[in-house]
């Protein structure tokens, strides 16, 4: 039954995301069209075309995780998806795992697009796309060695990851708490109101963690080691601070066990 419950979250937001990233197919294959035929000025209206379809990309995931959330639990679709045999973890884990996967495809669209107009652009204007290549390797430079790299990009990859997963629970509660019969007394801005203010309350958390909690984790040339004499606020390219990555887990976890605590006792259904 959970496999179906992720087939249809697919089903239920492919179509609304489907359209975005069906123009950006569209705008590269007009880009390459008229990069051969030499015509400028259509090339130019398509680069900036493409820009602002991967930032679009993002900002319609992010409503589109909200919307979609607030419909099919507490709005018309509600009391459909709460007579289904599944727990409110079960249908929580499910929406997750699928709002995860958007928006990581949505932010690796929006980087490759980014990095492909910039590689075009290089091109269009007759440098060496091998040169740009290799300056773009000059922000790299100190790093010993090809495996310190690839554990830069791994732990890049894990805390975007961890920030991704902070985010959707922090859409998932702030519209579940909106929804509760308190909250519902405020309006459609209850929604924003409460993000805004978790928002606020967790960055002051975790700049107080950041300064008074100094725990990192140190790339080099010969590993991986912790350090306890670097805070946060101290990162580098090589240091990257372990603290708000360890709050952003636990926050993470409160605030889903906070949206099914609220999906099985506190939420009214429009």
């Amino acid at each position: 039954m959970f496999g179906k419950l992720i087939k249809n979250e697919f089903k239920g937001t492919v179509h609304t995301l489907g359209y975005i990233y069906l123009v950006a197919l569209v705008t590269v294959g007009v880009m390459a069209l008229s990069y051969v035929a030499k015509i400028t000025w259509i090339s130019g209206v398509a680069t900036v075309a493409l820009i602002a379809t991967g930032a679009i990309a993002i900002v319609v995931t992010f409503f589109m995780v909200i919307v979609h959330f607030n419909k099919s639990l507490y709005g018309t679709q509600g009391y459909l998806s709460f007579t289904l045999p599944v727990t409110s973890n079960q249908l929580l884990a499910a929406k997750t795992i699928v709002s995860f996967c958007w928006m990581l495809l949505s932010y690796a669209v929006a980087i490759g697009i980014f990095i492909g107009v910039y590689l075009y652009a290089t091109a269009m204007v007759g440098d060496d796309v091998k040169a740009a290549a290799k300056m773009l390797l000059t922000l790299f430079e100190g790093i010993p060695n090809k495996s310190t790299i690839i554990k830069i990009v791994v732990i890049f990859a894990v805390i975007l990851f961890i920030k991704m997963v902070k985010l959707i629970a922090q859409l998932y509660f702030s519209v579940t708490l909106s929804n509760t019969r308190v909250m519902q007394k405020l309006g459609g801005f209850s929604i924003v109101i409460v993000f805004f203010v978790l928002f606020i309350l967790l960055t002051i958390a975790s700049m107080w963690l950041t300064n008074n909690v100094p725990f990192s984790l140190v790339v080099t040339g010969d590993g991986i080691y912790y350090s306890t004499t670097q805070s946060m606020s101290e990162s580098s390219l090589f240091t990257f601070g372990l603290t708000g990555i360890v709050f952003d887990i636990i926050v993470s976890i409160a605030l889903f066990a906070g949206t099914s605590i609220l999906m099985d006792s506190k939420i009214n259904l429009k």
